[in-house]
């Protein structure tokens, strides 16, 4: 199968064949083929965001948190954490807006570690100071900042560069959201929080092959409609 782009192909399972500089055949394993095949996925996907005109970029965020709203993600009281776009991602800046008008209690990403790749979620308020981390994505002040359990939160809006339609993602790379949120990964005990993938219509993909490590979305909601994927969403 391909994805939406004729150049990228979705990963292949097994071992492949290919032939070195000395016309030798040499064999690749299934983990270099797929780290490949990301890598470019990743290139490609971020390539068609920057291309996006503003005016369909302020479009679409404004028809995604219509839809949000729609589905009741947005209710009074409901613990729900967000991002603060970076490179070209989906501005959610209407989402936070009308988050806060309903009742909300609204949370951003705060990395802790950069060596350990961990992060936690802490309190973000109107108004609230926030500083640039290594990455150049703004966050709260972690040590004053208070932090919640994350299996307090009701729902984790997370950014991503391409989603397949049983929810398994493709971030950035870097593992943050994987390793905070892997309780989520083994035996489905906990239900919360909700996953739910932010991203254009095109940045959705027939099929990608997991790493160990994932974590698969509840939902992916884009500027078309929301989808919900395998695991259920209620």
């Amino acid at each position: 199968m391909k994805t939406s782009n004729p150049g990228i192909q979705s990963v292949a399972c097994g071992d492949s064949t290919a032939t070195d500089d000395r016309g030798n055949l040499r064999r690749e394993t299934h983990h270099q083929v797929s780290q490949e095949i990301r890598r470019e996925m990743r290139l490609e996907m971020r390539k068609r965001r920057r291309a996006l005109p503003a005016s369909t970029r302020a479009a679409a965020a404004r028809s995604l948190a219509s839809i949000l709203s729609r589905k009741r993600i947005l209710r009074p009281g409901a613990h729900i954490a967000v991002y603060l776009a970076h490179g070209a991602e989906i501005d959610l800046a209407q989402v936070i807006t009308r988050a806060r008008r309903a009742g909300c209690r609204l949370y951003l990403p705060a990395i802790v570690s950069i060596e350990k790749g961990s992060m936690q979620f802490v309190r973000f308020d109107a108004g609230q100071p926030l500083r640039r981390n290594r990455f150049g994505i703004y966050e709260p002040e972690l040590r004053t900042s208070p932090r919640i359990a994350v299996r307090r939160l009701d729902a984790v809006l997370l950014p991503l560069v391409a989603v397949d339609v049983r929810g398994w993602r493709l971030g950035s790379g870097a593992g943050f959201y994987d390793r905070r949120l892997n309780h989520l990964r083994s035996g489905r005990r906990w239900r919360r929080p909700k996953l739910i993938g932010i991203a254009y219509d095109f940045q959705r993909v027939p099929i990608l092959s997991p790493q160990p490590w994932d974590v698969p979305l509840d939902a992916v909601v884009t500027e078309r409609a929301f989808y919900p994927s395998h695991r259920p969403f209620a």
